[in-house]
């Protein structure tokens, strides 16, 4: 099994992730990184990352102590290329209840004195969830839970990365963690307009999940993947499985009629930089044997599964 790489955004049930992960894996095999002014960030990323030392060294660290498991509140981008798309894993949760539950934590914790108000309107908490995704795509990532459906989520966790996290509930602000912060209709128009981005996140967010859930529950495989380009001559991206190293063979719809196969088997040097399954040949194309009209639909779909990897309109 590959090391796990956890992106912890604050607020989304991250703290109980982590502490049922390092229960699992052992406090041996679990590093953390919550910037260099906290006692829950390892001696070692102390040292190595925030020090003067050789990165390098830091991979070797890793493999020589057989870590499992690494969390921080730090952007994706920082040690997804070391760990990999595939093997990165993100909660997230609804922009408007995320955001008052950080401000309630701070209130209670961090002595944070100012209104609701005078928080969610800083620059530093607005979209905090795409910009600490920013780089990472989310159709990449091994897995993007919920924390509205935390539960649905791990089992998928412990199904996809062979594990078997069991949950708890810890840093939680309210008796009944489900329940919604009761705001007005005024608050919650602001937040939503104020993380327009984080917003828009969120709901691919459901979709994908949504997805994922109809096709585990079915038990076939889900694969991950973005087209790239759809015109009139050709539609091109990546795609690959989430548990195998099998290129994914698609299948081209144009207006729902079959039109080509093609396996994802490409390379796609763009990628690289996420550390990607198959050593990034997992790219495909399809020439079309005659050009399309304006208005074609174009879609991708999984061959056996039945999985639409999604439609464009040229």
């Amino acid at each position: 099994m590959s090391p796990i790489y956890f992106v912890h955004i604050p607020k989304t049930a991250g703290t109980s992730f982590r502490k049922a992960s390092e229960t699992f894996f052992g406090l041996r095999h679990v590093v953390y990184d919550y910037a260099d002014d906290s006692n829950e960030t390892s001696p070692f990323i102390l040292d190595i990352v925030y020090g003067d030392g050789d990165r390098f060294e830091f991979v070797k660290y890793l493999e020589a102590n057989e870590i499992k498991f690494l969390s921080g509140h730090v952007h994706a981008d920082k040690y997804l290329h070391i760990f990999g798309a595939a093997n990165t894993v993100v909660f997230l949760r609804d922009p408007v209840q995320r955001t008052v539950s950080e401000y309630q934590h701070l209130v209670r914790h961090n002595k944070y004195e100012g209104d609701l108000r005078s928080f969610y309107t800083q620059p530093r908490y607005i979209n905090r969830q795409s910009r600490l995704l920013h780089g990472a795509p989310i159709e990449a990532l091994g897995f993007v839970g919920l924390t509205e459906d935390y539960h649905n989520s791990l089992d998928q966790i412990n199904h996809c990365f062979s594990v078997n996290v069991q949950p708890v509930e810890l840093n939680r602000g309210r008796t009944k963690k489900q329940d919604a912060y009761k705001l007005s209709d005024e608050v919650v128009k602001e937040i939503e307009a104020l993380n327009e981005v984080d917003l828009r996140l969120y709901k691919t967010a459901q979709n994908i999940l949504k997805n994922r859930t109809d096709l585990f529950q079915k038990e076939l495989p889900y694969v991950h993947s973005e087209i790239q380009d759809a015109n009139k001559k050709l539609v091109r991206g990546w795609a690959w499985y989430a548990t195998s190293e099998q290129p994914v063979d698609i299948q081209v719809l144009v207006n729902g009629q079959v039109n080509g196969h093609m396996l994802a088997k490409d390379l796609r040097p763009g990628l690289l930089r996420l550390s990607p399954p198959r050593k990034g040949y997992v790219g495909f194309h399809h020439n079309f044997s005659e050009q399309l009209a304006t208005g074609d639909v174009v879609e991708c779909v999984v061959e056996g599964t039945g999985q639409s990897l999604g439609k464009r309109t040229v």
